[in-house]
């Protein structure tokens, strides 16, 4: 068992370099995933895109998970995974975005106030199987 899919979706504005964002989200939810960009205006009226990469195959989810690297994947263990679950079988992620964009990986916390990439991994279980061991044993395999 693993994960379904994937997709990893950011807010940025018109000022942003929209491209190296797009890249940064091909990277890290793989070659073959799609990219959809909308346009629409913020709350104050700013035009504003909303950039989402999605890939639905299994493979390509894991690596996905895969590519935040050990330190991350054990933080990620480490800190109460059961908060990062969803009653849909969803398994989610916050990283810096700035960091993202150089090519490394460090989770956004509470208390992060920069522009953050969200990850949805949706996990594959099936009734009777615990979503958080099912998570838990794929990341502890990564590792």
């Amino acid at each position: 068992m693993g994960l379904h899919s994937v997709s990893w979706r950011v807010n940025v504005s018109a000022l942003d370099q929209i491209k190296l964002i797009e890249d940064s989200l091909k990277w890290i939810a793989g070659e073959k995933s799609s990219i959809e960009i909308t346009k629409d205006k913020s709350f104050h009226g700013a035009e504003q895109f909303t950039i989402v990469a999605k890939n639905m195959k299994k493979k390509d989810s894991r690596k996905s998970l895969e590519r935040l690297g050990r330190d991350v994947l054990k933080e990620l263990l480490e800190n109460n995974i059961q908060l990062r679950i969803d009653e849909d079988k969803n398994f989610y992620v916050r990283l810096k975005l700035s960091e993202l964009v150089k090519g490394e990986i460090s989770l956004a916390d509470r208390n992060t106030i920069s522009s953050t990439v969200k990850g949805k991994f949706k996990i594959e279980s099936y009734p009777g199987d615990s979503t958080i061991d099912v998570i838990s044993n794929l990341i502890k395999e990564l590792i």
